[in-house]
């Protein structure tokens, strides 16, 4: 199995970066602590599931995320059903329902969570200006990333989760159809995400796989690559 470099007690260490810089490593874990308070607020937060959404995620899993987007994604998809496939459009339904229930106040005009996210702008430095369809997606693939320096998924690791992505081509779709499960796990080891494009036809113009920097596993119609390595040929 390929290391996970990230080390919660290498948090504030200095490291040389890829692009050859001094850089500290940053916070990407709970504590133990930081646990017991966030499972006692996921616990609080689902008593009105329903018990049969609750027993699909498995007795380890709980968010950990606090609140805010990422939070609302996960909870999202837990609500949809744990270790079940679920369209982009799906989740993003079910995520302004529950982020509707919550208002705030923003420059003075009151609002949902839901209205705020949806009507914030890109930042004037992104290389890519994204709607708030755009953002989600990027989210999702923060979820997936347990690379050395920023493993913006070791969080949902931690709790025995991985979100995992799947891309159907669709006529009509030019960039497919997107699908995502929250996976849960026995233990961390196999909390890894997958990225499955077994029914994707890659246009010319873009890359078929994953860089090696990606953890976890890839398919795709002739390969299944784990970890960055080509372990079999897959016909699925």
């Amino acid at each position: 199995m390929t290391e996970i470099m990230y080390r919660p007690e290498d948090v504030g260490k200095e490291v040389m970066n890829s692009h050859g810089k001094l850089s500290k490593i940053r916070k990407y874990h709970l504590t133990e602590q930081e646990k017991v308070e966030a499972r006692n607020k996921w616990v609080e937060e689902i008593k009105h599931v329903n018990k049969r959404t609750v027993k699909k995620a498995g007795t380890h899993f709980f968010n950990p995320y606090r609140r805010g987007i990422y939070y609302y994604q996960i909870y999202s998809m837990f609500l949809l059903g744990a270790n079940q496939w679920h369209s982009l459009s799906k989740i993003i339904d079910k995520m302004e329902v529950i982020m509707s229930r919550t208002t705030c106040k923003s420059n003075g005009v009151h609002m949902t969570i839901w209205e705020k996210f949806r009507g914030k702008s890109s930042r004037d430095s992104a290389i890519r200006c994204k709607d708030f369809v755009g953002r989600i997606q990027e989210n999702m693939g923060f979820f997936q990333r347990l690379n050395k320096l920023h493993p913006t998924g070791y969080k949902l690791m931690q709790v025995h989760a991985s979100v995992d992505m799947k891309r159907i081509t669709k006529k009509g779709f030019v960039n497919g159809c997107y699908f995502y499960r929250l996976s849960t796990h026995d233990s961390m080891d196999l909390a890894l995400p997958i990225r499955d494009y077994s029914r994707f036809k890659f246009p010319r113009h873009e890359r078929k796989y994953v860089n090696y920097k990606f953890i976890g596993k890839i398919i795709t119609m002739d390969k299944v690559i784990s970890e960055g390595k080509v372990d079999a040929l897959s016909q699925v």
